[in-house]
C-alpha cells in the first residue's frame, strides 16, 4: 500500500482493471502491454498512490515447499481456501504443508519458525492471526509471508474480504423482512472476522435505533455446530426469544435452524436466520440458509499468486486484497412479516 488507505483494489476500481492485473503491473510490467500500464499509472496519480515495496528478504531457497497455517481445519470454511491455495502451488510446482499450530504466543511462534527452516519452508501462508502486529517479523523477516482471510500487519501482504460491509448487507436484509428483534451468534474475538462482522451488527442496530438485548450477543469460543446449538436453544427459550438471528458462519446458521425446529419454531415464519461463508451446508439444510457468500477459493489463489510473486522476486510490492461479498438469499429469510410491515406502512 502507498498513501495510507489506498489500495491495489481502490486503483483497479479507478483504472477500470482486476487488481490482479494492477498487481501483474506491478511486480512483472514486463507480461503488461503499455496501454494497460498507462492507465494503472493514471489511476495511480489520481489516488496519490506511491508503491510501496515490501520489506527485504532472502531471495526465494531451491526449497519447493510452502507451510499454510489454518486456525481449525475442521471448520468447512477453510477446505475452499486451502483449495485455492493448492491450485496455484500445483501451478508453481510447490507442495504445500498445512499445519494447525496455534500461533498464540512468542513462544509458539518460534516453535513453528523452528519446525519451518527445519523442512527448508519457502514461504508462508497464514490463516491465522498473530496477536500483535510486530510478530509478523519473526515469521516475514527472512521468508516471504501473506496474510489470507485474517491480517493484522499492514506491512505484509494480504488477501481477504470487508468482513464489516457483509455484516451490513445481512443486517439490512434481515430488517428488510420485518424483524426488529435481531440476534448475533459470533465467533471469538481474537479474530479480524468476528470483529468486524460484530461492529456491522452493532452500528446497524445503533443506527437503525433498534434495542440491543442482553444475552443476544454471543461470542463462541470456536465455530462449533454442537456449542452454536446448545447456545441458540438458550437464546430461543427465553422470555423474550428474537425475531431473527445473524449467524457469523453457516455452520452456526444451520445449528441455529435445528435448534428452532426443536422447539416448533417455523423458519422463517418464526425466526429469521441469515449465515455467512456459504459453504456447503447452506444449500443443503432444510431450509436453505441465506447467507453471505464470499470467493473463498479466489481468496486462496490469490493468496497463493502473490505467495509466489514474493518467493520469486525479493523485491515485490506489498498487496492488500479484500475481494467483495454478495448477498445470496434463500429460504431461510424470507419472512412474511416483511409483506405485514408493507401493509401497515400503505396505510
Amino acid at each position: 500500500m502507498g498513501k495510507k488507505g489506498v489500495s491495489i483494489t481502490d486503483i483497479a476500481k479507478k483504472s477500470g482493471i482486476s487488481a490482479a492485473t494492477v498487481s501483474r503491473v506491478l511486480n512483472h510490467p514486463e507480461l503488461v502491454n503499455e496501454k494497460t500500464k498507462e492507465q494503472v499509472r493514471q489511476a495511480m496519480a489520481e489516488l496519490d498512490y506511491t508503491p510501496r515495496r515490501s520489506p527485504a528478504r532472502k531471495a526465494a531457497s531451491s526449497s519447493r515447499l510452502i507451510l499454510v497455517n489454518v486456525p481449525q481445519i475442521s471448520n468447512p470454511f477453510y477446505s475452499e481456501i486451502i483449495r485455492g491455495i493448492a491450485t496455484s502451488a500445483a501451478n508453481h510446482r510447490y507442495r504445500m504443508l498445512i499445519s494447525q499450530e496455534p500461533l498464540t504466543s512468542d513462544s509458539r511462534i518460534r516453535s513453528f519458525v523452528s519446525f519451518a527452516k527445519s523442512l527448508q519452508t519457502a514461504g508462508y501462508i497464514l490463516c491465522s492471526p498473530l496477536p500483535q502486529p510486530e510478530q509478523y517479523h519473526q515469521l516475514g523477516s527472512t521468508t516471504p509471508l501473506v496474510q489470507c482471510c485474517e491480517y493484522n500487519s499492514e506491512e505484509y501482504s494480504y488477501v481477504s474480504i470487508n468482513d464489516y460491509q457483509g455484516a451490513l448487507s445481512a443486517m439490512a436484509h434481515i430488517y428488510s423482512q420485518g424483524c426488529r428483534k435481531i440476534a448475533l451468534i459470533n465467533g471469538p474475538l481474537s479474530f479480524k472476522y468476528a470483529r468486524e462482522r460484530k461492529r456491522g451488527y452493532e452500528t446497524f442496530m445503533r443506527e437503525a435505533g433498534l434495542e440491543t438485548v442482553p444475552g443476544w450477543n454471543i461470542n463462541l469460543p470456536q465455530i462449533d455446530y454442537d456449542t452454536a446449538y446448545a447456545s441458540a436453544c438458550q437464546m430461543l427459550t427465553t422470555s423474550n426469544p428474537p425475531e431473527a438471528i445473524f449467524a457469523v458462519s453457516d455452520l452456526i446458521a444451520a445449528a441455529v435452524i435445528k435448534a428452532a425446529q426443536q422447539y416448533g419454531l417455523q423458519v422463517p415464519g418464526d425466526l429469521v436466520v441469515v449465515g455467512f461463508d456459504n459453504i456447503d451446508i447452506s444449500t443443503i439444510s432444510d431450509p436453505t440458509i441465506t447467507t453471505v457468500s464470499q470467493p473463498r477459493f479466489q481468496i486462496g489463489y490469490t493468496a497463493g499468486e502473490i505467495l509466489n510473486e514474493h518467493m520469486t522476486s525479493p523485491v515485490a510490492y506489498t498487496q492488500h486484497i479484500l475481494h467483495n461479498t454478495e448477498l445470496i438469499i434463500r429460504q431461510s429469510s424470507v419472512s412474511p412479516r416483511a409483506s405485514a410491515v408493507q401493509e401497515s406502512g400503505a396505510q
